[in-house]
């Protein structure tokens, strides 16, 4: 039986210091001030139904947390 992963929404540190929440559509980017509301807003995403693995990475692409969001 294949398991397939969630999906991914992805954190990322911006070299201007913000936090750029990128959604599995690869095309919606939510940029936070903090890594707080970055991870409010996956949690956000993921209580609309959509269970997913958040991936936090630092501005050097480096991954710091990851966890699954049901």
């Amino acid at each position: 039986m294949h398991c397939e992963a969630p999906p991914a929404v992805r954190v990322d540190r911006s070299y201007f210091g913000r936090w750029e929440v990128l959604l599995p559509d690869g095309r919606s980017c939510i940029v936070c001030d903090t890594l707080d509301d970055a991870r409010r807003q996956a949690q956000l995403y993921a209580g609309h139904g959509h269970p997913c693995e958040l991936v936090i990475r630092d501005a050097y692409h480096r991954v710091i947390d990851r966890e699954t969001i049901v």
